[in-house]
């Protein structure tokens, strides 16, 4: 489980339909096709590549599950990160695998991330030229990695 503390109270990440419903209406993003990739691709995607901004993306709608008074804002949920990035040896690395087996490893979005696999392990072996193929099935190898690292 991922905790954050803010303003010295410790706050417990949660996947829930709450979570879903923000990720969807503050962080959906579009491929290059001009379609919805959805908020959970876009968090899981960033956590799984290590972008930064999937941290505070994660925690905003991991606390949605907080009343509106106790629900930090974005800009201390920011602060709090920063402090355990800043105090923590490895910090960065151990909020993204926090953040990362909280999504991966939740019993509410099991079925979502089966999906999301099965999905992108359709990637390996298309292409419409040989250069094409070696690039989908290295970037294939390499989610795979990372999820292995962020899982440990």
């Amino acid at each position: 489980m991922a905790f954050l503390t803010i303003k010295e109270k410790e706050l417990e990440g949660k996947c829930t339909f709450k979570f879903d419903r923000v990720s969807d209406e503050k962080y959906n993003s579009q491929d290059k096709n001009g379609n919805d990739v959805g908020g959970f691709s876009t968090i899981y995607m960033g956590l799984l590549q290590s972008d930064i901004k999937a941290l505070p993306q994660f925690w905003d709608c991991a606390l949605s599950h907080l009343s509106s008074k106790e629900k930090p804002s974005l800009t201390e949920i920011d602060k709090a990160l920063e402090a355990r990035i800043e105090d923590e040896e490895e910090g960065l690395e151990k909020l993204f695998k926090e953040a990362f087996k909280t999504i991966d490893q939740s019993g509410f979005f099991k079925l979502t991330v089966k999906n999301f696999w099965k999905n992108l392990n359709m990637v390996e072996g298309m292409g419409g030229t040989d250069e094409e193929k070696e690039q989908n099935e290295k970037y294939l190898t390499m989610l795979k990695e990372a999820r292995e690292e962020l899982t440990a």
